[in-house]
């Protein structure tokens, strides 16, 4: 009998390499990646919205109030990537000195964010004009008021006793002399008129023309004025300050937006009437030896003459004089912009 055998051959201890990929698979991985990076650049470019230019409007006296709703604004404005550039519209006859100075701080530290144009609507006298002083341009109609760079107060008295009352030493109830308020209102004016200097001599499109001396006499000028002194930098009004906003940012494709509801925000907007009686209210009310950065063209209330000089007054018959009834009435701010008429 013969015995068969079988044998077993040995397996490898090596695997049966795959076969090769082909050049067909790796085209066709190339063109899923590149559909995929399509799509994907599309509905970016689709969902994400455009970059803002953010229009805020100021239009009021620059008291406390204001003043510090405006300034919150504009901290929330610089901190938001999504607005590009900001477009200020600022209609104001200014305010307090010490709310001027710190919205004009305000707006530096917006501008070192992001551009910042401003627009004249139809006033920026003195603490208004401080604040369009910010921007990296100015824009105003040719028929605007602009200028009026200097400060005021009331007249300053001096010390004086008061019978019902102590005190340490001989200015503590007044604060000091006539002559330290008068040296104050100095003070104040002269880092008015060099903050504005300093912003408009470096104007990149139409530097200051006027000499410091000429610009401390608080004149105010016309918009068409202005452009040839260099107070501001071209003729024009929202337009013009958008689309120099977006040339600033180095937009070419940009949405426009109200800044206040962009962010959730009260705007500051008063009528004509309103800013008039504020700007009187405030003059009135403001403690001895305020300093303002007010236009000059809004008169200062007569104060209410002690009950003790009342019977110096001999009226004539027909006369009406605004003590009569203690206070004047407020003049409308359009009206102390005209002539007072002299009496028959």
């Amino acid at each position: 009998m013969t015995a068969t055998m079988n044998t077993i051959e040995p397996t490898s201890s090596h695997p049966v390499p795959p076969d090769r990929v082909g050049a067909w698979e790796y085209a066709l991985a190339a063109v899923v990646l590149a559909a995929c990076l399509l799509t994907g650049l599309a509905l970016a470019d689709t969902r994400a919205s455009d970059p803002a230019v953010g229009i805020l409007r100021f239009a009021s006296d620059i008291n406390f109030d204001t003043a510090s709703q405006l300034i919150d604004i504009l901290e929330a404005a610089r901190r938001d990537d999504g607005l590009a550039a900001v477009v200020l519209e600022v209609s104001s006859p200014g305010g307090f000195a010490t709310s001027s100075e710190s919205i004009f701080y305000a707006l530096l530290s917006l501008r070192e964010a992001k551009p910042l144009v401003v627009v004249v609507d139809g006033l920026a006298a003195s603490g208004g004009y401080y604040m369009a002083a910010a921007g990296n341009r100015i824009y105003a109609p040719p028929s605007s008021y602009v200028g009026n760079v200097g400060t005021r107060g009331g007249r300053p008295s001096d010390p004086a006793l008061v019978p019902d009352e102590l005190s340490s030493g001989p200015y503590k109830l007044e604060g000091g002399s006539r002559f330290d308020q008068i040296h104050q209102l100095d003070l104040v004016r002269n880092s008015f008129l060099t903050n504005v200097v300093n912003q408009r001599m470096h104007a990149t499109l139409n530097p200051l023309k006027l000499a410091p001396r000429e610009l401390a006499e608080a004149r105010i000028y016309l918009g068409s004025e202005a452009v040839a002194l260099g107070l501001i930098d071209g003729e024009g009004g929202r337009p013009e300050g958008i689309k120099a906003a977006a040339e600033l940012a180095g937009l070419t494709r940009y949405g426009i937006v109200d800044v206040a509801a962009y962010l959730g925000m009260e705007n500051i907007v008063s009528s004509a009437e309103e800013m008039a009686a504020s700007a009187q209210a405030m003059l009135a009310g403001a403690s001895p030896g305020t300093i303002f950065m007010l236009d000059s063209r809004i008169p200062f209330p007569e104060a209410e003459l002690p009950a003790n000089f009342q019977h110096l007054h001999k009226l004539r018959a027909g006369a009406d004089f605004p003590w009569r009834t203690g206070r004047p009435p407020a003049a409308t701010f359009a009206g102390s912009l005209a002539p007072v008429p002299g009496r028959p």
